[in-house]
């Protein structure tokens, strides 16, 4: 090895150790996780079937209730199966007891999930618990969700305020006509 190449070692080692000290060695596991998430989602992105058209609807604000309506009346206008959603929720471990605290522990209890002190990361079969536990921190704490079928192809996405599905067309109309306090214009097509 060169004086060069171990300098560039040395600094690399440097950086390293300067990284796990502003982290903090108790959440380098969290760290770690949040960052493989972001690349991996970065990287591939949801799939959204072809043959059918994908909508949009904004919401005002993460806890508009309608959203919860919007996204029940997709899973049931979809003509495909949910099978799974990958959930990012804004709350772990320490979460109050309670409804917070039952998501949580509904979720965790998956083993493709993590329950860390501050966040919930991971996937879960989509079942009636699961969806009830979704319902129980929509709102701010539910920060990102996406429904998919058993091909992995998305049903439902919801990313902050704004969610996105994909139906047949004739099946979004089964959406609005579910959920009558929304005004029908405010969900978009995109494609």
């Amino acid at each position: 090895m060169s004086d060069d190449d171990h300098d560039d070692a040395e600094s690399e080692a440097a950086a390293v150790v300067r990284a796990i000290d502003d982290i903090g060695v108790d959440r380098l596991t969290d760290a770690i996780v949040d960052a493989w998430e972001q690349l991996d989602e970065e990287r591939e992105g949801p799939t959204w079937p072809g043959g059918e058209s994908q909508y949009r609807l904004e919401l005002t604000a993460p806890d508009e209730a309608i959203g919860l309506d919007v996204l029940a009346a997709v899973l049931d206008a979809t003509p495909r199966t949910p099978d799974a959603a990958f959930v990012n929720l804004g709350l772990g471990r320490r979460a109050d007891p309670g409804g917070e605290r039952f998501a949580v522990e509904t979720l965790a209890g998956h083993r493709d999930v993590t329950a860390a002190d501050d966040h919930t990361t991971g996937r879960v079969p989509l079942t009636d618990e699961t969806f009830d536990a979704l319902a129980r921190v929509h709102g701010d704490a539910l920060r990102y969700v996406v429904v998919c079928d058993a091909a992995g192809r998305v049903i439902v996405e919801r990313d902050w305020t704004t969610l996105r599905f994909s139906l047949p067309p004739s099946a979004v109309e089964d959406v609005r006509a579910a959920v009558a306090a929304l005004d029908g214009d405010r969900i978009e097509r995109e494609r």
